[in-house]
């Protein structure tokens, strides 16, 4: 879609120009929308001449069949008058007469919607080399260079790694350079005859990311930096702050797959689509995929923490759960402002020291693990009694053993092992022990033989031979009785 200000007498352009409207506003496109629209933002431009906004809506948004529907709307100075006209279907091959039209004035926005339509032969030959000639023009910025980055690394243009480093790197921005390093693994993971040099081109970026704080792009590359330490591709010293380092980034990916695996089991059990809805193990792994940082974990923590359906513990675990998703996603924001806005001073302090504590927590014992947590601050005694095939067992005990083996190299290899172990076998070990909590009633899980026999079949399914043997000794079982 295409949206023009016939701005003639005005110096910022000179003839038409071109602003895009998002579908999400065009879908709700009415005349008093329009109107008010007009009056915020174009009256103002009046002292320039006459003024029209021409949008050229998806005619899936008009019930009509030409690819677009041109409506104008326009701004009378003398009377200060609005109007609209709805004008003639216009064409694939319209719009591109327009864009060269314009092109050919020099308009870089037209240049950039050539070049787009030259890529997907609308209105025009398919012609990928001009195509790239127009984008070099319109890319004129941050989101048009990582763009076309995009075309390059996905092959919409015949893969080009010089291009797609000289696109992203000029967009810079960190989700950009993210990107470009993600670009480079692929590479390495492709053709290994590449691989040395393309790992240690994204290593250099994950790198890089981490001094450059306040943005979701920092945990992104923690978590490919402990894929790389796990898998052997990087480390960051054989010394004692080496191996530490190397550690908790290996701990947080694995932390952060498993969690993933267990808030998915948590959606089970709370929309009840695989699972008869239980309110208590939706909450159980909703909890524990929090503690591991995972964002919709905590924003749905947090939600029911402010709806009561949980225990509050501070006063102010809502804030504090909300604060650390809003970390990593910022669509938790706009309600972490809504949360405190309200607040005084006092509370605001209190809530500020809940979230440090919080974070204390992590830095101590391992994860956000919530004060009921059995696995916040058991003793060594307690911890041994746990099973231990569970993997957020193995990942607390692992931690617990962390200090030490940053000095000790076969305690640091068996620390190590724990995480890669968790992260490539999570899937099928969390389903595995749930099986077998749910068969014998045990570690705070209501008994429920035939549900148990389903997770351990999940488990099998994923390739779990513990899983595979207890599915076949219960068979035995029942054919005895």
């Amino acid at each position: 879609m295409i949206a023009g200000i016939n701005t003639a007498k005005s110096p910022i352009h000179n003839g038409w120009g071109f602003l895009r409207l998002g579908v999400h506003h065009l879908e709700q496109l009415r005349f008093d929308r329009v109107v008010a629209m007009l009056r915020r933002c174009l009256l103002p431009l009046m002292a320039f001449g006459s003024i029209c906004l021409v949008s050229y809506v998806p005619a899936h948004l008009c019930e009509g069949q030409a690819p677009f529907v041109k409506t104008v709307y326009g701004v009378s100075p003398a009377k200060e008058t609005l109007w609209a006209e709805v004008h003639e279907p216009l064409s694939d091959a319209d719009i591109a007469k327009i864009n060269l039209e314009l092109f050919a004035k020099g308009d870089k926005d037209a240049a950039w919607e050539l070049g787009l339509a030259y890529m997907q032969g609308l209105g025009v030959p398919q012609d990928f080399t001009r195509a790239e000639e127009m984008f070099e023009i319109g890319a004129t910025d941050a989101s048009r260079k990582s763009m076309v980055g995009m075309f390059y690394a996905h092959g919409y243009f015949p893969k080009d790694f010089d291009a797609v480093e000289r696109l992203y790197t000029l967009a810079g921005r960190p989700a950009d350079l993210f990107e470009l390093a993600e670009t480079f693994k692929a590479a390495a993971q492709t053709d290994r005859s590449v691989a040395p040099r393309y790992y240690a081109k994204a290593t250099t970026l994950y790198l890089a990311l981490l001094k450059d704080v306040g943005h979701p792009e920092v945990r992104r590359a923690q978590l490919e930096l402990g894929n790389f330490v796990l898998d052997g591709i990087y480390s960051a010293g054989d010394d004692a702050k080496g191996r530490s380092q190397n550690l908790e980034w290996a701990r947080t990916i694995a932390q952060e797959l498993l969690g993933q695996e267990e808030y998915g089991i948590a959606v089970d059990y709370e929309t009840g689509s695989y699972l008869p809805p239980e309110k208590e193990m939706w909450l159980r792994f909703c909890k524990r995929a929090a503690a591991y940082n995972i964002d919709l974990a905590q924003h749905y923590y947090a939600e029911a923490l402010n709806e009561a359906e949980t225990k509050d513990f501070s006063g102010y675990d809502y804030v504090v759960w909300t604060r650390l998703a809003s970390e990593k996603t910022s669509a938790n924001l706009a309600l972490l402002k809504a949360q405190t806005q309200g607040m005084s001073a006092q509370q605001l302090h209190d809530a500020d020291a809940a979230y440090d504590a919080l974070v204390h927590v992590r830095e101590l014992y391992g994860a956000y693990y919530p004060a009921d947590d059995p696995l916040r601050n058991p003793s060594p005694e307690v911890l041994d009694a746990m099973p231990q095939d569970d993997p957020d067992v193995e990942l607390r005990r692992a931690f617990s053993d962390e200090k030490a083996a940053a000095t000790n190299p076969e305690l640091y290899a068996q620390v190590l092992g724990t995480y890669k172990k968790v992260r490539d076998r999570r899937k099928m070990d969390i389903r595995f022990v749930l099986g077998l909590y749910l068969i014998e009633g045990s570690n705070g899980v209501a008994k429920n033989v035939p549900l148990g026999v389903d997770w351990l079949k999940e488990a099998a399914s994923a390739g779990s031979e513990p899983a595979r043997e207890k599915l076949l000794s219960l068979q035995g079982k029942s054919q005895e009785n």
